[in-house]
């Protein structure tokens, strides 16, 4: 062994080894030493601006590589090749599994933020020639021009081929979920051929994809556009190149497998650590002469990585998941973590617990073992063979898994870290085949001979029985991929969803998004700027906005306006409410749409009118709102008089004072007539007459007892609820009763269900009072609400949903006891039930 490794060290020992090879290996090198050493902008500069021009030449030299050799590939490929009922089996296989996830799984985006970062960098790859993602940007005249872009810490050779996919099918990019169908077809096909020209063996490679295929977890990234099936894919086809360069063995193959395994490492991040197998088993064959092979892939390699390698750097001990966790330093507790999320029983309505199949990972665990005693064999008759090596190549292939799990990010009980099993199944997948393969031809010996235990005859039928087992066992949880399973709590996917669905119902047009996550939109071709940048554009650069998208400017309220906790706890994540408030603060908002995305937030769109004119709360202080014979207002104008402006008062929506607006204090007197019995709400406004806009405007409440009482003020004759505790003029999280953004002075906060009763002190005639749920949690399905007078009902509401405000009244006929009761739908979560301006007359 050693002397075998010095000869191979030998052949590296000529000018173009040396140079190439110390090239190959100074190249990464200053690439991850430049910010150490005070020069991280230049590696910044070189991270977005560097890539696309390396993918063109590389994909350039790959073609022409390919092009030459596309003759000795064609003799290759047909010397290994798959019989040609093998191909039409696993084409068959392949076609309907495609079918099943185009029919049976929704398309649609599962991890949000990554992907939407893929789709926003493509865009600028395309219009900008930029890696960077564009966070911020305008499309005009068919360009996009980005107001701010950003490095991103995602790899970019998804991004570089929906670049190209451009060019073909447009830059919306609505065409990529159809793309990644063909992807699965691909896949599947290319997975069986790249383990047959390795193994010869039909049996283990079909079972092998047809357990990789099957896997729910697969087939649902297959339906988003994360970046895990462009990594099987590449990784069945370095495979396939591998053993092809392998074979040949001449500087041309070993350059375009360099290509190919170069292009692979820009999918994530970790997959640099799977070259590390490819490097380890190449080694002997590209320097078994002294000649320019390894120089030629080692610096080939180290060249065409660098895109990766700029990110890596760029970002080099940045922590990107954690929270107060360690980010790393998990691995043991992953492991043991994982294996109860990826064997979790089933729910009790049949459904998926986790898209993983508890089988696969008890076959995985069986193959292993079967794998491990035959490579021990091997080594104990002194002839490691395929059982030794390919237990060698995973043991080094999965340095990259190491990586994973020894992250926070490979704790699957995180749902968006889900995918990550992506780089495992593969290999997941062979090992399964293989124990199960190998156990079954084991049991079979006894009974047939090794001739007819090999024949095509019983090949053929072992696979249609297991894989049609494999398959219908996956169709049998049609269900779980119906629902979704897969990341179907994941916010920002949904909020996502609901957008698009939502867009779907409008006509063409060119619209301006305010969102929090523009590059979410810009993905998909659609102008969008953060809340800030709009907010201080200024006033020309506003009214040109208005004008040039027609006044189709558009705000979205998503899940970073929200202060409620919607992440897990080892997640990073940032929530903005404050900007969100001022913004809408600042602006002049017309809803248009609203949806409930999870149990912490809403959804909500507004179309922006303009900025609101400012209000100052110095125009008008009202001093003293007093009733007894007459109603009696005292309120003080102590700004400078000014000839436009007017002072106005209603009660109830009734204009009952108008009169210029004067430096002087004013002290009013109405009749009582003017008051309805019970709650009445006064208006105070100074207005501008010229532009018809309110420069103050306030609300007081004033309640009139003639021939009405408050309920609030009555003694309680007995109460309860489901959760939390009553409360008297605040919500039962004890903050202001408030509804759809608006507040209210005096009411009860409840949390439904719960039932409410009073022994009434008078007859009365007449019970009001205004229902809703609280802002404070809408997270609610809905409640109802029922009046009972003497234990006889009155009356039942329909269903109040959230930020829905339902007026009540029910006649009553001189009863003695009232009771109130609210009702919870299907589940009492965030029923916070405010009633609100109780009143008996």
């Amino acid at each position: 062994m050693i002397q075998k490794a010095h000869t191979l060290f030998k052949n590296l020992l000529h000018p173009f080894g040396i140079f190439g090879t110390l090239l190959a290996l100074v190249i990464p090198f200053i690439i991850y030493l430049l910010p150490n050493i005070g020069q991280k902008e230049a590696i910044r500069l070189a991270d977005l601006n560097l890539p696309l021009w390396l993918f063109v030449i590389q994909f350039s030299i790959g073609i022409f590589i390919f092009y030459f050799l596309s003759s000795d590939f064609k003799a290759w490929i047909k010397k290994n090749f798959p019989s040609k009922k093998l191909i039409l089996g696993i084409t068959f296989f392949a076609i309907t599994s495609t079918f099943f996830a185009a029919t049976q799984i929704e398309a649609r985006h599962r991890v949000q933020s990554d992907e939407s970062v893929f789709l926003s960098m493509a865009q600028n790859f395309y219009h900008n020639h930029s890696s960077g993602t564009c966070i911020q940007g305008e499309f005009k005249d068919q360009t996009l021009h980005c107001h701010a872009s950003s490095n991103s810490f995602k790899t970019k050779g998804q991004s570089f081929l929906y670049t190209i996919g451009m060019f073909l099918f447009g830059s919306d990019l609505k065409w990529i979920f159809n793309a990644q169908l063909l992807l699965l077809f691909a896949t599947a096909i290319l997975f069986f051929i790249a383990l047959f020209v390795w193994t010869k063996d039909p049996l283990l490679s079909f079972i092998s994809t047809s357990f990789l295929i099957s896997q729910p977890t697969v087939l649902f990234q297959f339906r988003s556009v994360s970046v895990e099936p462009l990594y099987i894919f590449l990784s069945a086809l370095a495979l396939l190149v591998f053993k092809w360069a392998y074979q040949k063995n001449t500087v041309l193959h070993w350059i375009f497998l360099a290509l190919v395994l170069a292009f692979f490492a820009q999918t994530r991040q970790e997959t640099m650590f799977c070259l590390f197998a490819f490097i380890v088993f190449a080694i002997p064959k590209i320097l078994d002469k002294k000649r320019l092979k390894a120089p030629a892939f080692f610096l080939t390699l180290s060249v065409f990585i660098s895109p990766v390698l700029f990110t890596i750097s760029y970002y080099q001990g940045f922590d990107f998941q954690g929270g107060n966790f360690k980010a790393h330093g998990h691995f043991f507790e992953h492991i043991h973590k994982n294996w109860q999320v990826m064997t979790s029983p089933l729910l009790e309505n049949g459904f998926l617990s986790n898209p993983f199949f508890t089988y696969f990972n008890y076959l995985f665990v069986l193959g292993f073992f079967v794998l491990l005693i035959s490579a021990v064999l091997e080594l104990k008759n002194k002839k490691p063979a395929f059982s030794f090596y390919s237990l060698l190549f995973l043991i080094l292939y999965h340095l990259q898994s190491y990586a994973i799990l020894e992250n926070v990010s490979g704790d699957f009980s995180i749902e968006i870290n889900q995918r990550y099993s992506l780089v495992m199944f593969p290999s997941m997948a062979f090992v399964a085949a293989f124990g199960l393969v190998t156990s079954i031809r084991l049991i079979l010996s006894s009974w047939i001979t090794k001739k007819h235990l090999q024949s095509p005859k019983t090949t053929a039928i072992l696979i249609i029985i297991i894989s049609s087992i494999t398959f219908s066992y996956t169709f049998s949880h049609k269900k779980s991929f119906n629902a979704n399973i897969m990341y179907n709590r994941n916010h920002l996917t949904t909020e996502e969803k609901h957008l698009l669905d939502w867009l779907k119902t409008l006509p063409s047009k060119n619209r301006l998004f305010v969102y929090a996550r523009p590059w979410h939109f810009i993905g998909y071709g659609y102008s969008a700027v953060h809340y800030d940048f709009f907010t201080q554009r200024g006033e020309k650069a506003l009214h040109q906005w208005f004008n040039h998208y027609d006044e189709e400017i558009y705000y979205v309220r998503g899940l970073d306006c929200w202060d409620s906790k919607t992440y897990h706890q080892k997640a990073v994540e940032n929530r903005i409410p404050t900007t969100c408030d001022l913004f809408e603060e600042k602006m002049d908002l017309s809803p248009i749409h609203r949806v409930l995305i999870t149990n912490n937030y809403w959804l909500e769109i507004y179309k922006i009118k303009g900025e609101k004119q400012a209000l100052n709360d110095a125009l008008l202080q009202v001093q003293s709102i007093d009733l007894d014979s007459s109603l009696s207002v005292s309120y003080t104008t102590p700004a400078s008089k000014h000839s436009t402006w007017l002072t106005r008062i209603y009660i109830n929506q009734n204009l009952v004072i108008e009169e210029p607006y004067l430096t002087d204090s004013a002290h009013q007197i109405f009749e009582t007539q003017l008051l309805k019995p019970g709650y009445n709400q006064m208006d105070f406004i100074v207005q501008d007459s010229i532009q018809n806009k309110p420069l103050y405007q306030s609300s007081k409440i004033v309640f009139n007892p003639k021939n009405a009482t408050k309920l609030i003020d009555l003694p309680i004759l007995s109460h309860r609820q489901d959760w939390g505790s009553l409360q008297k003029n605040t919500s039962v999280e004890n903050n202001k009763l408030t509804v759809n953004k608006k507040e209210y002075e005096e009411g009860f906060g409840m949390h439904a269900a719960s039932a409410t009763s009073f022994l009434l002190d008078k007859p009365y005639q007449k019970l009001s009072f205004y229902a809703g749920l609280d802002d404070e949690s809408l997270c609610g399905d809905g409640i109802s609400v029922e009046v009972l007078g003497d234990e006889q009902v009155l009356y039942k509401s329909a269903e109040i949903n959230p930020y829905e405000l339902l007026y009540i009244e029910v006649p009553m006929n001189n009863i003695k006891k009232l009771s109130i009761i609210s009702k919870s739908l299907s589940s009492i979560d965030c029923d916070h039930f405010n009633l609100i301006y109780p009143t008996l007359y």
